[in-house]
């Protein structure tokens, strides 16, 4: 009789450790159950960044572009043609001692922007040698920056002012600003071609 009672208590025993390693076991799936683990609540979702604006630069120096036209009779004249970033071409044209950039996309109608009558109102003037091209995305710029350098007097007396001119490259080529001369011009400039373009000028 003894012997039966100890058998009885000690089957009892393993039934109630088998129950509560079974509760143990299913009580954190319970807990997860209707709402992310208390460790997740304060993980915010990933958010991608828009891509960070860059700069390309081309080549506008007359020896690094390839010759279409030349007259250097009668105050000389010429036509160049300069490889840009993504399919887009920049003529360069000199007459006079004028010069002026018609902007060539892949697709679209070229523009003449209108240098000399826009920004330097006919007086004598002279582009730099580099091509900025702005944009997130390289293979669709956003705006173009090269430097103009404007006779301030015509007998040459007096260096040339030397502005920063941005350029507005969608839908159609324009000019949208001028930045003179000063300790923050490039960062004025690149300022302007990444935030809204403002309207053409002229």
């Amino acid at each position: 009789m003894r012997g039966s009672l100890l058998t009885a208590i000690a089957i009892l025993a393993l039934v109630g450790c088998g129950r509560e390693q079974t509760t143990a076991s299913v009580e954190p799936a319970l807990k997860s159950e209707g709402g992310p683990s208390p460790a997740l609540k304060n993980v915010e979702p990933a958010v991608d960044a828009k891509p960070a604006v860059r700069s390309q630069f081309t080549s506008i120096d007359p020896a690094q572009c390839k010759l279409l036209e030349e007259n250097i009779e009668e105050g000389g004249w010429s036509r160049r043609l300069c490889d840009g970033i993504a399919g887009y071409k920049l003529e360069l044209t000199d007459s006079d001692l004028r010069q002026d950039i018609i902007v060539i996309p892949a697709k679209g109608d070229r523009r003449e922007l209108g240098l000399t009558e826009i920004i330097a109102n006919g007086a004598f003037n002279t582009l730099g040698k580099t091509a900025e091209w702005r944009g997130r995305d390289m293979s669709s710029p956003d705006a173009l920056i090269v430097r103009l350098g404007v006779a301030a007097d015509p007998e040459g007396r007096k260096p040339d002012i030397s502005n920063l001119i941005v350029v507005r490259l969608k839908p159609s080529a324009c000019i949208v600003a001028v930045v003179p001369p000063g300790a923050t011009q490039n960062e004025g400039a690149q300022a302007i071609a990444d935030g809204k373009l403002p309207e053409c000028l002229g």
